[in-house]
C-alpha cells in the first residue's frame, strides 16, 4: 500500500507564512531533512533554516567552510540574516564580505587567540573584492589576543567597517588608529545609534572620522584601563556632531590620572540624561576644594542629567567586625559586617550633588557608585534624599550598566 501524500499536498497547499510557523516547532536536523524531500520543501525550508548561521573554527563548518557552501549555493545568501562567526580568519572574512548579503542585519565576529597571518599584497587584493552590506544594522568585532594586545587593522582595511546603514557597532580589543589617515567623509553611518569601544585604541584623528557621520547618535561607551590616547578635554568637541541626540554616555575609564587635569565641559550636550565618569576626568583636580564646586558643577555637567555613575569613586575599608563588634582587618567572611568609607572629597562632592541638585542639577535622581552598601556613611545621605529627591544607589563590580532609553525618559 502506498502512502499518503495529501499531507504533503495540503502543507504545500498553505501561506508561506504559516509554513514557516509551522517550522518553527522543527528542530534544525528536522527541517533539514524536510530540506531534502523535494525542490518545493527546499524552497520553503532554506529561507527559515539559513536566516542565522553560526560557524565553528576548527571545523568543516568554520568561516572557509560557510564561504565555500556560499559559492556552491549562492542563493543562500539572500537568506542570511544573522552571521555569528566565532573566529576572524583573515582569508575567509574578507571573501565572505566579497559577497552580497541583500537582507544581512547582523554580524558578530568574536576571535581568541592569535589571528592567522596575512601578506600585504593579498590582504590589499582582497579588501578591493570587500561589498558593502546593504541592509547591515549591526557589527560587533571582537579579538581577544592571548598577550592582550590590540589587533591593528591597515588603513584599507577600514573597507571591512564601512557599511552606511549600520545603527550598532562593537569593538573590543581593536587598535584602529591607522584610520585616521582615512578622508573625513570616507565614513558615512549617519544612522548610528550605538557605539561600543571596549579597551580599544586610536588617535585623535582616527576617533574623529568614526564619530563625525554620528548625528543620530544616542548610546556611546569608550572604555579604558591604560591611559588615554590624547587630552580628555578634547572630547567633548569630538563629539559635538551628537550634541542634540547623545542621550547615554559611558566613560569607563579606571585607575589613571588625566592627562591635563583641566575637566571637560559636557554643558553642550542638552539631552544627555546618563553620564558614568570618574570625576576628575569631568571636573579636573578642583573638584577636592569644597568651594570650587558651587560654580564648577553647571560648568562641566550636562544640563539636563538624571543619573550620575562616578566611576572609580570606592569606599575605604575602616572596619570589618562580627557580631559582638570584635574588629578584624581584611574583607569580611560570611556573618561579618564590612565598613566602608569616602574619600572627604568624594563625600563632599556627593553630598553636594544631592543637597543642592536644584540649583545645580534640577533633573538628577540617581548618583550611583560602587559598594554603596557597605557604607558607613550611607546614613548621612537619607535627610538630603528625602528633602532633594534625588539618591545614592550601589552599584557592584560586575555590574554592567546600560540604562534604557524609554526607561530614561521616565524618570
Amino acid at each position: 500500500m502506498m502512502p499518503s501524500t495529501r499531507g504533503h499536498a495540503y502543507f504545500f497547499g498553505l501561506p508561506l507564512e504559516i509554513q514557516w510557523w509551522i517550522l518553527r516547532y522543527l528542530g534544525v536536523r528536522d527541517q533539514a531533512s524536510l530540506l531534502q524531500t523535494c525542490r518545493r520543501a527546499q524552497g520553503i525550508v532554506e529561507p527559515r533554516l539559513y536566516r542565522r548561521v553560526f560557524t565553528k573554527a576548527g571545523t568543516d563548518h568554520d568561516t572557509g567552510g560557510l564561504v565555500e557552501f556560499l559559492l556552491r549555493r549562492p542563493y543562500i545568501a539572500g537568506a542570511v540574516r544573522f552571521l555569528v562567526l566565532d573566529e576572524f580568519h583573515p582569508v575567509a572574512y574578507r571573501q565572505l564580505m566579497g559577497i552580497k548579503f541583500s537582507n544581512l542585519e547582523s554580524i558578530i565576529v568574536q576571535h581568541g587567540g592569535e589571528p592567522l597571518i596575512i601578506e600585504d599584497e593579498k590582504r590589499r587584493a582582497l579588501n578591493l573584492l570587500v561589498k558593502e552590506q546593504p541592509n547591515l544594522k549591526s557589527l560587533t568585532f571582537s579579538i581577544e589576543r592571548e598577550n592582550w594586545a590590540a589587533f591593528k587593522p591597515e588603513e584599507d582595511d577600514a573597507v571591512l567597517f564601512r557599511h552606511r546603514k549600520l545603527r550598532r557597532m562593537r569593538f573590543s580589543y581593536v587598535d584602529f588608529s591607522a584610520f585616521g589617515k582615512l578622508d573625513v567623509e570616507y565614513f558615512q553611518h549617519a544612522d548610528l545609534k550605538g557605539l561600543f569601544m571596549e579597551l580599544c585604541w586610536y588617535n585623535h584623528e582616527a576617533l574623529s572620522r568614526l564619530l563625525s557621520p554620528t548625528t543620530r547618535l544616542q548610546n556611546l561607551l569608550i572604555s579604558h584601563n591604560n591611559q588615554l590616547p590624547f587630552s580628555e578635554r578634547l572630547y567633548p568637541n569630538l563629539l559635538a556632531p551628537a550634541r542634540e541626540s547623545l542621550r547615554i554616555l559611558d566613560f569607563t575609564w579606571r585607575w589613571k590620572l588625566p592627562i591635563e587635569d583641566q575637566g571637560m565641559d559636557l554643558t553642550r550636550f542638552k539631552n544627555l540624561h546618563f553620564l558614568r565618569i570618574p570625576p576628575i576626568y569631568l571636573l579636573g583636580s578642583a573638584y577636592m576644594d569644597d568651594s570650587a564646586l558651587p560654580d564648577l558643577i553647571p560648568t562641566r555637567f550636562p544640563p539636563n542629567l538624571k543619573m550620575l555613575l562616578l566611576e572609580n569613586i570606592v569606599p575605604r575599608s575602616i572596619r570589618v567586625m562580627n557580631e559582638r563588634g570584635i574588629v578584624f582587618p581584611g574583607y569580611p567572611p560570611p556573618g561579618y559586617t564590612l565598613e566602608l568609607t569616602l574619600r572627604p572629597r568624594d563625600y563632599q562632592l556627593v553630598r553636594f550633588l544631592i543637597a543642592e541638585k536644584h540649583h545645580v542639577l534640577p533633573r538628577l535622581k540617581y548618583v550611583l557608585m560602587y559598594y554603596m552598601e557597605f557604607m558607613q556613611d550611607f546614613l548621612d545621605f537619607y535627610p538630603l534624599v528625602k528633602e532633594n529627591g534625588a539618591g545614592p544607589g550601589p552599584v557592584l563590580t560586575t555590574d554592567y550598566l546600560n540604562p534604557l532609553l524609554d526607561w530614561l525618559d521616565e524618570l
